[in-house]
């Protein structure tokens, strides 16, 4: 429905968790191939662990799961550490969940992490941490898939490629901000005014309005001292 998805929420929403069982449904149900990527390995594996937890909560979607030779459910659940994750469906066609990760400091290093890749599906965690470039080579890996499908998420830390999605109108967006979480019982306005105290008004701004740095916030190369 949705080809292009911009998410943006306050911190601990719930977003990795969410998009890890939507994630899942999907590449279980349908063979797709769908591919997590992130700033870093670590990152990449938070939305992969969480689709691991909940594989064996149902047990249609445990019977599709293929366990390779030399592997157990008990171990899988334990380690929590694999970097794909293959379902067979009735009729023999293959769904999939891969994690790749754009770890590195040097352009080189990012780029040789995407480049050689290809997925009709991504998912891209903390998005705005990406810096453009490297947007570019992750871009890339939809072009040989008519449908397709990305999904952004995020924090808004930079007005970068992240920053143009959220005003792009060809992205659906979903914008959820410590108001809406208040509303939903998720969060304590004693808990934000707590946090509204400690934090300086930049940080605050990101991480719980979900709103990007001013313009005027920005250095020459494109950084704000919200993080150092």
């Amino acid at each position: 429905l949705y080809p292009r998805s911009w998410v943006g929420t306050y911190t601990q929403y719930g977003k990795s968790f969410t998009v890890a069982l939507g994630v899942l449904t999907r590449a279980s149900s349908y063979p797709e191939k769908w591919t997590i990527i992130a700033p870093q390995t670590e990152k990449a594996k938070i939305i992969m662990g969480y689709i691991i937890d909940h594989i064996f909560d149902n047990e249609a979607i445990a019977k599709k799961f293929e366990i390779e030779p030399g592997e157990n459910v008990e171990r899988i659940r334990r380690e929590r550490s694999k970097n794909k994750l293959t379902f067979k469906m009735s009729d023999g066609s293959i769904g999939g969940v891969q994690i790749l990760s754009a770890q590195g400091q040097k352009r080189k290093n990012i780029l040789d992490a995407v480049m050689g890749f290809g997925s009709p599906n991504i998912i891209l965690d903390e998005s705005s941490l990406l810096p453009d470039e490297h947007w570019a080579g992750i871009i890339r890996m939809l072009g040989g898939h008519k449908d397709n499908f990305l999904m952004q998420i995020g924090n808004p830390f930079y007005r970068n490629h992240f920053y143009k999605a959220s005003r792009n109108h060809k992205y659906h967006k979903v914008r959820i901000d410590w108001r809406q979480g208040m509303k939903e019982g998720r969060i304590s306005r004693e808990f934000i005014e707590e946090t509204r105290g400690e934090m300086r008004a930049e940080i605050f701004r990101v991480m719980y309005e979900v709103k990007f740095p001013e313009a005027d916030a920005l250095d020459q190369s494109g950084y704000s001292p919200l993080v150092t």
